[in-house]
């Protein structure tokens, strides 16, 4: 990021501390700027319109299609429970959101997540392979459809969204269509590029594409799994299949990255994925929380329990010793002893 995009996202960085400083509890929403503007810019700029217009209201600030955002969450953590003092916002909160609406609106054209996407889509040959490209937001998802439709205007882009919002773009006009729809042209080959949000997805089985692209990295790390299996699950018959996570430099799930960097394939292969207690880090670093979040890293295990309690085999120096071990005459006697009725 730099310029106005710099200053946008830290302007938003600096909205949701000031928001933990004065509200707090929910941890999880208060944090929901800076998740919308590590997404895309634009889905930052819808979210900080519309808290300036609604944040005053009871109206709840989450999309139809995202009613999973909060799934296995504390109820603590929901928004309608905290609602009144959230968003009531201070003088100084506002500026803060206006100032961020400003540098997002003078450089709305400028997102370079677009440029990589378009980059691996098109030099990398990504798109004649197939792809789907994820989002947890539908404001991102339809920003990247949109994108798609003027660079590759011969093809067929599908949205698989929820609450109505999927369907198929087509001589230029959005085009509704059910999901089973969209499934059945992505598995004929006629639909290849495919953007899709988190809470459309389950049960989505998409082998016959090759490729896949993070267009945001949710702070579950288990969606971001289950992203992945979309594409690599039995039927699949690529050998390799491709996959690519976007992130802004110096946001929080950069800073993230980094903090987990030197960890992330020993924390993978100790529980097989990536544990979704990791995601209260994401919320630490997004409220300037450093040494909370280092903490929370340090206090994972350095290797699996069973490998920690069973790898070492204490040293047994001379016969004498060893007798000590096996010749456990009063343990055998105790366990030799029949049931007491």
């Amino acid at each position: 990021l730099s310029g106005y995009l710099m200053d946008a996202y830290q302007a938003a960085e600096e909205f949701c501390q000031m928001l933990n400083r004065r509200v707090r509890t929910a941890g999880f929403f208060k944090t929901l700027l800076l998740r919308r503007i590590g997404s895309s810019m634009s889905a930052g700029l819808s979210t900080v319109t519309k808290m300036l217009s609604e944040w005053e209201s009871d109206s709840d600030q989450e999309e139809d299609d995202e009613p999973e955002e909060f799934n296995g969450e504390d109820d603590r953590d929901r928004p309608g429970n905290h609602s009144s003092e959230l968003k009531t916002l201070t003088s100084a909160e506002r500026r803060k959101l206006e100032q961020c609406k400003g540098y997002l609106e003078t450089s709305r054209e400028e997102d370079p997540k677009w440029n990589v996407i378009l980059h691996y889509l098109r030099d990398e040959h990504w798109a004649e392979d197939g792809c789907i490209l994820f989002s947890q937001y539908y404001d991102t998802a339809w920003w990247v459809a949109q994108g798609l439709v003027k660079a590759f205007p011969d093809r067929l882009v599908a949205v698989y969204a929820g609450s109505g919002k999927s369907g198929i773009f087509q001589d230029g006009r959005f085009l509704r269509r059910e999901r089973d729809d969209i499934k059945k042209l992505v598995k004929d080959g006629e639909v290849t590029l495919l953007v899709g949000t988190d809470a459309a997805s389950e049960g989505l089985n998409l082998q016959s594409l090759g490729t896949l692209i993070n267009v945001d990295l949710p702070w579950n790390p288990t969606r971001l799994e289950q992203r992945k299996g979309r594409i690599q699950r039995i039927g699949q018959t690529r050998d390799t299949i491709r996959v690519l996570n976007l992130r802004y430099k110096d946001s929080v799930e950069d800073k993230v990255h980094n903090a987990l960097s030197g960890r992330l394939d020993q924390i993978r292969k100790m529980f097989g994925q990536i544990p979704d207690v990791l995601e209260d880090v994401w919320i630490d670093i997004a409220l300037g929380k450093k040494v909370e979040a280092e903490q929370r890293i340090d206090a994972l295990p350095p290797q699996h329990a069973f490998d920690e309690r069973y790898s070492r085999v204490d040293d047994v120096s001379g016969w004498d010793d060893c007798a000590k071990v096996l010749n456990a005459g009063d343990r055998i006697a105790h366990l030799s002893k029949g049931w007491k009725s």
